[in-house]
């Protein structure tokens, strides 16, 4: 993405707003427009890490990093020690580590030698790089200094006693860090001291006394020695930092990566950011735009696969540019960390590049672009692009005369819609507009108008070119009644009269949605009243069949104990005088007893065969209604691969087919062609109840079907709207139906439906 894109699409606006929670200086650069990548995988890898410390922020934060770059450059440069304030920084740096890696709940990865580090720097050092005075190791040298500096007091106060008259103060002086005693020059005690120097008027001298002169010794050696160990744990503080600046380098590259997405972490939950889901076709659902943010209009579009450029219309300052920068921004912000303020439900395919041309002042450094520069730049992107770059382009070739620029833009936007991924444009042209409305690749949006109160909404409207309402803005900022009376009565006719097209068909749009929604509510309720007779008949069905089998066993019990009884009178009969006519007609009972058990246990047999029937090749089969004769290819799940005797072959589902029985063999002989059922490649069903012409679809579906018909027409008017609905709700529901749709405006429009078979 290049320099001029980034500024104009406001990216870098953007990402500082991201970099504010940074937590290093080096992560802090590394949130760069650079990341930008059309890697699937990438993209997926940091959304994933991002959406994980999202769920970590609720806590409390790793603490800040201090920068370190420079003290890798200075250990590579030179071998000298690192100053105190440099060690520090090596120690909070470690700190800031252990507590991030404590964070992502990764305490396995922390070093106890880098923790000791830490801890030994910065309990060593405060804030200025200096070695505190209760270190372990002063403790001792402190406490000798101060026996010292007691024993040298002692001694300066016993010699000031002993002196008193010659004393020129009561209490002895301080010069160089020595102890001194202020005399009077004429005063023999001088004799017994070293003298360190005198007032300006020489009437008092600064002595020591040669005892004092030893502690004095002794106060600056212990002060040495003190210095001396400061800079012996400042040296060795140094040693072990500088020996763990690689693995340093190391850490910061897992800082730089860490600070990214956990800063994009905090950003997303703050905007409401979401992961967008991926696809070839464009939806934006609700995006806001960073910048604006609760200010911000929601930006709603959906683009088909097979639209490659747009053309936005509208108001001035009616939110054409934000819109076209909201998608850009939206591209740009998924390729980078996978998250946009938009609903989840947003569908963003992945671009090689995004390129720009927006001249509106609100990004350029130099808003006076003129023509010749912005073709400039367009020639360059035209010369970029390929088949997945976002080109986004304002107010395209104005600045020069209107006709030229129409046909200019015109150009330009068929050129790009070849060999672009997408294009937006914004114009005024209306010339643009009707090219965009000719062309199947391209479409028309507008900024929505309201008209009663003269303001822009700042929404989106699909597939509609818009009026530039130029004399509407030109009140709203204050101008003249009487130039904008005039300006309107100039415009009396044509963009008035494209106004109110352009209302009309929103009143439309509105209208037709509300009788879609009114109709989805329909048929739920009519898909929930039919699942619930479904179920109710498959009660009924089972206990009938649990009836049916209750008589069955029944009726055998019965046999069984008639027989038996019948075999005794037999047995009777035998031994007795009956005659032998008399036991065939006992034996004839017995079986019209078992036919009747017999007769029960076939009807149960038919009443259970369901659509589920097996079939398998070879099978004889009697097809549809008419009854025509085939024979089983192939068993594909619910359907069945028929070969009927007429030589057509064709697909059609388990339930329009049934077993060919004895008593319909003599149907075998009956061909297609002779069935009552004729396939018209138009029926009318005006005039009709909705139970009629639905018996008349059935029909008309399964001759189709069966004569291999592809595509029929249906007529039933406008009436209403009972027998379309009603129709339409009846083809949605036939899985052989491919697709269905009302005919042109010039070929009965919503008064004809046509209909197209798998």
């Amino acid at each position: 993405m290049d320099d001029r894109t980034v500024r104009d699409i406001e990216l870098d606006k953007v990402l500082e707003g991201v970099r504010k929670y940074s937590l290093s200086p080096e992560g802090r650069k590394g949130i760069s427009p650079s990341l930008f990548t059309s890697d699937r995988k990438t993209i997926d890898d940091r959304a994933a890490l991002i959406d994980r410390y999202m769920s970590l922020s609720e806590g409390s934060a790793p603490d800040p990093f201090p920068p370190v770059k420079d003290l890798f450059e200075y250990a590579e440069r030179t071998h000298a020690d690192f100053s105190g304030i440099d060690i520090r920084r090596i120690g909070l740096f470690l700190a800031s580590y252990i507590s991030m890696l404590e964070y992502i709940g990764e305490e396995e990865s922390i070093h106890e030698e880098d923790r000791l580090l830490s801890d030994d720097i910065l309990s060593s050092l405060d804030a200025d790089g200096t070695v505190y005075d209760d270190h372990p190791r002063l403790r001792p040298l402190f406490r000798e200094l101060e026996r010292v500096r007691i024993e040298r007091m002692r001694s300066a106060s016993a010699f000031m006693h002993d002196n008193r008259d010659s004393i020129q103060q009561s209490e002895p002086m301080y010069r160089n860090e020595r102890i001194v005693i202020p005399l009077r020059n004429d005063s023999k005690a001088v004799n017994n001291c070293y003298v360190s120097g005198s007032s300006s008027s020489g009437s008092t001298l600064f002595v020591e006394p040669f005892e004092l002169v030893a502690l004095n010794n002794d106060a600056v050696i212990a002060r040495e020695r003190i210095k001396a160990e400061k800079a012996r744990i400042l040296h060795e503080l140094s040693q072990r930092g500088r020996d763990i600046i690689p693995f340093m380098k190391r850490m910061l590259e897992r800082v730089i990566v860490f600070d990214f997405h956990h800063s994009f972490a905090i950003w997303a939950k703050r905007m409401k950011a979401h992961h967008p889901q991926s696809g070839i076709e464009l939806s934006l659902i609700d995006a806001i735009h960073p910048l604006i943010g609760k200010d911000a209009v929601p930006v709603t579009m959906h683009l088909n696969k097979n639209i490659k450029a747009v053309v936005f219309s509208g108001a001035n300052a009616g939110g054409k540019t934000v819109t076209m920068k909201t998608i850009a921004l939206s591209v740009a912000l998924n390729q980078i960390a996978g998250y946009v303020p938009a609903s989840e439900l947003s569908v963003l395919p992945l671009y090689s590049a995004i390129y720009s041309d927006i001249g509106d002042g609100q990004s350029i450094q130099d808003a006076a672009s003129t023509f010749s520069s912005h073709m400039k730049n367009i020639a360059s992107i035209a010369s970029r692009c390929d088949g997945r770059s976002l080109v986004i382009l304002d107010e395209l070739g104005s600045g020069t005369d209107p006709e030229e620029g129409a046909a200019l833009s015109s150009a330009i936007l068929r050129y790009l819609s070849i060999h672009a991924g997408l294009t937006c444009i914004t114009s005024h042209y209306s010339q643009v507009k009707s090219f965009a409305y000719s062309e199947e690749n391209m479409m028309n949006a507008s900024m929505e108008f309201d008209e009663k109160s003269g303001l822009p909404t700042y929404r989106v409207l699909e597939g509609i070119p818009g009026d530039s309402h130029a004399v509407a803005t030109a009140k709203r900022m204050g101008m003249p009644k009487e130039i904008t009376d005039t300006a309107s009565s100039s415009l009396m006719g044509g963009e008035e009269s494209s106004a109110r097209i352009i209302k009309a068909l929103l009143s439309k749009e509105r209208t037709l949605d509300r009788k879609i929604t009114e109709l989805a509510l329909k048929n739920r309720e009519i898909d929930k009243l039919r699942a619930e007779l479904d179920e109710k008949e498959k009660k009924l069905g089972k206990l009938e069949n649990d009836l049916r089998r209750d008589g069955v066993a029944e009726l055998s019990s019965y046999l069984r104990q008639s027989r038996k009884t019948l075999e005794n009178l037999i047995s009777d009969i035998r031994t007795g005088k009956l005659t032998g006519e008399k036991i065939q007609k006992a034996k004839a009972f017995m079986r019209d007893v078992e036919e009747k058990r017999d007769s029960e246990e076939r009807l149960v047999a038919e009443e259970e065969i369901t659509d589920d029937t097996p079939f398998s090749p070879g099978d004889e089969v009697i097809c549809g209604k008419a009854g025509t004769p085939g024979r089983v290819i192939e068993v594909k799940g619910n359907n069945i691969v028929v070969s009927l005797e007429n030589g057509l072959r064709m697909t059609i589902k388990r339930s329009m087919a049934k077993p060919k029985r004895k008593e319909e063999l003599r149907k075998a002989s009956l061909s297609f062609s002779g069935s009552s059922l004729k396939a018209s490649y138009t029926i009318d069903l005006r005039g009709m109840t909705l139970e009629e012409a639905l018996n008349r679809m059935d029909d008309q579906m399964e001759a189709a079907i069966l004569s291999g018909m592809g595509t029929f027409g249906i007529i039933h008017g406008f009436g209403d709207g009972i027998l379309s609905r009603g129709i339409h709700d009846y083809l949605s529901k036939r899985r052989e139906v491919k697709d269905y749709y009302f005919a042109r405006p010039e070929d009965g429009g919503m008064g004809k439906t046509y209909v197209e078979l798998i």
